[in-house]
């Protein structure tokens, strides 16, 4: 008796010499020998042809698993394909973006791509398989810091009194899965409420992203890796090291939990016929067969759940935090607008007033930041027609003047000729609003565009109206693809509701400063101030 194989072989030479013949009749019969041949197949039709694009990690299984399926839809003489294809999650994320040649199938390694780019919300495609993110470090490292590191988990990145400062290392947030998970669940251990803004950016300050495309060679591969060196990979990649990185380095789970790569299985076709094909492919993927694969491959099987899951996928999750690492990686671009109205007041909690707090924080906070960031300062002088003045262009600090000095010298300078206004606030609505269109006309890419408001005063019912103007105004002018966004701070008092819609607006935000120390740890610590969303910025 034949073997199964050799059936299906001859059953499919016996289609082809029949379709050739069939369309050899079709020649002169007008077609209908043809229709007729493709009858008899049980094919109804073109072959369908199913396209999946499989993250690399994935991309061998998968192979692996379409040829079973392909055989075995020969083997029942249905006609239908699937073609794999390894493609990187990233840069296929980018494909979806522009809706062109995309794949039936997708399967990257994280939920968080598909809900990126907007095609399936995170968490909603099942799962092919999974590997968690864990810690890679030195044999040295292990041996002397493998408890601790298991019970500090994510939180080891964060300094801490009698405790060890671990240097983080992490794949680029912006084209990895394992990136974006990774700083999901160091935001998720710096907490919520006071001072969490400031222990996730501390972390993120110091921490280095590898070579894109490079293992755990580039930090273990010399052996002399610092011992607080902390490598965060998915467990493939730990497991997968080459004989001499496997000598020198060892894997640590985080007791506490942590992220896992899912490799979502999204179906992008909308036809009917590949619909039912990619089911059947599903379940081929999620047989024992593949499990098999899978774990030759260094992965686990969808639902294997140790180490702890840290739950950190949701929708909208990955835009949020890739917003963060890329205001992280901008410099400033900032108009300091100072409203001296009611700044003769005393700052609460502190000695002068606050006019006298405003001042004292720009002029720390221009020592603080680097050269290459760009500032501009005005002041409101109530003026009509003018109400406002500027005391100096928008220019990067570390640029030189005519005068021999450089920007940062030069506003120091204007701060020294600003004085409190008495009697009634008046236009800082047209004021906002042109410098507004300062920074828009000085906008520059890859910063952090920013209209800054330092006010004391409360606004009166009439400004309080034209404020109002001025929100309607912004909005319409605030382009998310160039924004330029306003941030309030208000010294000694809320900023006034008025300009919380101004902020909101274009953005931004509006904040209550209890002291200028606040203010120099947003200079300072100047990443903050591009991240600072409210409730999370400092109080």
């Amino acid at each position: 008796m034949d073997p199964p194989s050799r059936r299906a072989r001859r059953s499919r030479d016996q289609v082809t010499v029949a379709a050739a013949t069939a369309l050899g009749a079709g020649l002169v019969l007008g077609g209908g020998g043809w229709a007729l041949a493709m009858r008899d197949t049980g094919c109804d039709g073109a072959r369908p042809s199913l396209s999946v694009t499989a993250d690399p990690a994935l991309a061998p299984a998968a192979l692996a698993a379409a040829d079973r399926f392909n055989a075995a839809r020969d083997a029942a003489g249905q006609c239908a394909s699937v073609r794999v294809v390894a493609g990187d999650s990233g840069e296929v994320a980018g494909v979806f973006r522009t809706a062109r040649g995309t794949p039936d199938v997708w399967i990257p390694d994280s939920s968080l791509w598909p809900d990126l780019v907007g095609r399936e919300a995170a968490g909603k495609a099942p799962s092919v398989a999974s590997s968690p993110i864990v810690f890679a470090v030195s044999k040295a490292t292990a041996d002397r810091y493998r408890t601790e590191l298991e019970r500090r988990s994510w939180n080891a990145f964060q300094q801490g009194h009698g405790t060890s400062a671990f240097h983080l290392r992490l794949s680029d947030p912006e084209r990895t899965g394992s990136g974006m998970a990774s700083l999901l669940a160091l935001q998720a251990s710096s907490g919520s409420g006071k001072g969490a803004l400031d222990r996730f950016t501390t972390v993120l300050r110091t921490a280095k992203t590898l070579p894109y495309g490079k293992g755990l060679e580039t930090v273990f591969g010399g052996g002399g890796a610092d011992e607080s060196e902390v490598v965060v990979v998915p467990e493939q990649v730990a497991l997968q090291r080459g004989k001499g990185d496997a000598e020198r380095t060892a894997v640590v789970y985080p007791r506490a939990g942590t992220p896992y790569l899912d490799f979502p299985y999204v179906v992008a076709t909308s036809d009917a016929k590949r619909k039912r094909v990619a089911d059947g492919f599903l379940a081929e993927l999620r047989s024992t067969r593949t499990a098999a694969d899978l774990k030759r491959a260094g992965l686990r099987g969808p639902g294997q759940a140790a180490p702890r899951p840290l739950p950190v996928v949701r929708p909208g999750a990955a835009a949020g935090i890739q917003e963060i690492w890329r205001k992280l990686g901008q410099g400033l671009n900032v108009l300091a607008l100072i409203d001296p109205s009611g700044g003769g007041t005393p700052m609460p909690g502190a000695s002068g007033t606050r006019l006298d707090a405003m001042l004292k924080a720009l002029s720390t906070g221009f020592t603080l930041v680097p050269d290459d960031s760009s500032f501009g300062l005005w002041t409101l002088t109530g003026r009509p027609g003018r109400p406002y003045r500027q005391a100096g262009p928008m220019r990067e600090l570390g640029a030189r003047s005519q005068s021999g000095g450089n920007q940062r010298l030069t506003l120091q300078e204007a701060l020294e000729h600003v004085r409190p206004r008495s009697g009634a606030s008046t236009g800082l609505d047209a004021a906002i609003q042109a410098a507004y269109r300062e920074v828009d006309r000085n906008y520059e890419k890859d910063r952090l565009n920013v209209v800054l408001v330092l006010t004391a005063g409360a606004r009166g019912g009439a400004e309080r109206t034209e404020l109002g103007r001025t929100a309607e105004r912004l909005r319409g002018a605030f382009d998310a693809r160039r924004p330029v966004s306003v941030i309030v701070l208000g010294f000694g008092a809320e900023a006034d509701p008025s300009l919380r819609k101004v902020a909101a607006a274009t953005d931004g935000g509006a904040y209550k400063i209890d002291n200028p120390g606040t203010v120099m740890r947003l200079f300072l610590r100047s990443d903050q101030l591009r991240v600072c969303d409210d409730p999370r910025c400092p109080e």
